[in-house]
């Protein structure tokens, strides 16, 4: 709930500031405040960098499990046209030093993203398998450089997230995430939607290598398999700063609020080495924050700049609390082809 209340605080701060209206008709309906120019061709390439943790806690000794998978980044190159888009890209090779301090991960991740006018939409899926524990210093006297390892844990996410624009006449969305449009003047819209996700990882030997060392986490921990269901509603509220004809920044906030379901297994060693399983399943609240910010130049439609893109859920089960993340990074160069003369500006209605 901590992060609703922050998001609830930052959001009224934001609105405050903004003098903000729904759609609200004054003398200035006329000023043209962004431009549409999804009839031209839109070139991008850059580097993108997708990430996937899970964060446990135990309540019980306020003790927190940190899991993260092996960092790695991709060449990418897309277009959009209209309204078609795609974007493809290559994982480069990672770096032999922190894959012996880490351990390998492979990863599926596929995402999809519908921008319109008054619509947007993000689906993904993420499957990761490879994983180490990235603050074993918090439960141990751990000097070793290589971090303990989980190269048999895997990790599921699939979500989807729709949102209404409410500000629509004034604010485009696509301008900082897709680029088919330009915000001309600075403007932010009040963001309304649905969610749903389902988060699951396990591991056949637990959530903690088999380790002297790591004692004292696996009985903080004695976690196989978690999975969950969410669904709710998310409120938020995203807006363009105009700096200069060429210079943007925007940020969006959108904390979630609805049901979840969570199931849990977890051992327990008897005379040594027997082991007994148990399952927990229980129904509850689950809260959920996106975050997003985009920074870009912009001069006779080329482009440079950066997004990026943060999903944090809190998924509580007795006295343990799951926060599973997603996200990613983008650094990236574009270029406007047009195709025809004729004008696209969008003016306010």
């Amino acid at each position: 709930m901590k992060y609703i209340a922050f998001c609830i605080t930052l959001l009224s701060f934001v609105l405050s500031r903004n003098g903000f209206s729904i759609n609200s008709i004054s003398d200035k309906d006329s000023i043209v405040y962004y431009e549409n120019l999804s009839h031209k061709l839109l070139i991008t390439a850059g580097i993108n960098s997708t990430f996937s943790d899970l964060t446990i806690k135990n309540k019980n000794g306020n003790k927190e499990l940190d899991i993260k998978p092996l960092g790695q980044v991709s060449l990418a190159a897309g277009f959009n046209y209209k309204w078609l888009g795609l974007e493809l890209g290559i994982g480069l090779p990672p770096n032999q030093l922190e894959k012996d301090k880490k351990g390998n991960t492979s990863k599926l991740d596929l995402q999809l993203n519908i921008y319109s006018k008054r619509i947007g939409a993000d689906l993904f899926f993420q499957h990761y398998k490879g994983f180490h524990i990235d603050n074993p210093r918090n439960f141990s006297n751990w000097n070793s450089d290589t971090l303990p390892q989980l190269p048999k844990m895997e990790q599921y996410a699939i979500g989807a997230t729709s949102f209404y624009i409410f500000n629509h006449k004034k604010f485009s969305y696509s301008a900082p995430y897709v680029r088919n449009a330009k915000q001309i003047k600075s403007a932010g819209s009040l963001l309304g939607g649905i969610y749903f996700n389902l988060d699951a990882a396990g591991s056949d030997g637990g959530f903690v290598p088999h380790d002297s060392l790591l004692i004292a986490a696996r009985d903080s921990f004695p976690i196989y398999v978690y999975n969950s269901t969410s669904y709710g509603v998310s409120f938020g509220y995203s807006y363009t700063l105009v700096i200069s004809p060429s210079f943007f920044l925007n940020l969006t906030l959108m904390p979630g609020l609805g049901r979840k379901q969570i199931k849990m297994e977890t051992f327990r060693i008897d005379s040594g080495a027997v082991q007994t399983k148990s399952l927990q399943t229980t129904n509850g609240v689950s809260t959920r924050v996106m975050f997003r910010a985009a920074i870009g130049y912009e001069r006779n439609d080329f482009i440079v700049g950066a997004s990026f893109y943060s999903s944090k859920g809190t998924i509580a089960i007795k006295n343990f609390e799951f926060t599973p993340g997603l996200g990613s990074i983008r650094i990236f160069i574009a270029k406007r082809f047009e195709f025809n003369k004729k004008s696209k500006i969008q003016p306010t209605q």
